[in-house]
């Protein structure tokens, strides 16, 4: 055999080894779950009074199986919260959300909305009135 031909087989041999190793087991390795449903609720949904006024915004964010969802939000004012915020899941199920909104003047009305999201995925629109006096 050749020098060659021995460096040609002892690639080989360590290339297959590293796939041997390196190729996930069946039931090794860790799936993680997808976000499947962010909802969100205004409280009050609608204000008629003083103001300004504080809406606080309530909901979760549901996944199923294990996963870290960075979400944020966004205003129907372009504004979008106090960036970004982080759940940790270790398995399926849900967590609660909430983000506050303090805004109006006297004699203004508002119609607006906020929503959570995460990468392509969005809540609601809940939406919310307000008729300072």
């Amino acid at each position: 055999m050749s020098q060659r031909t021995g460096r040609i087989l002892v690639a080989l041999v360590v290339v297959s080894a590293c796939l041997v190793f390196m190729t996930p087991q069946i039931g090794s390795s860790t799936a993680y779950g997808k976000v499947t449903e962010m909802r969100l609720h205004a409280v009050p949904p609608t204000h008629n009074g003083p103001c300004p006024a504080t809406i606080i915004f309530r909901g979760f964010i549901a996944v199923d199986g294990r996963n870290t969802v960075t979400y944020g939000v966004t205003r129907s004012d372009g504004g979008s919260g106090e960036g970004q915020q982080t759940l940790h899941f270790k398995a399926t199920g849900r967590k609660a959300v909430s983000y506050t909104w303090t805004l109006g003047k006297a004699g203004e009305n508002y119609n607006g909305w906020v929503e959570i999201g995460s990468g392509n995925t969005r809540s609601n629109k809940a939406e919310f009135h307000i008729h300072c006096k």
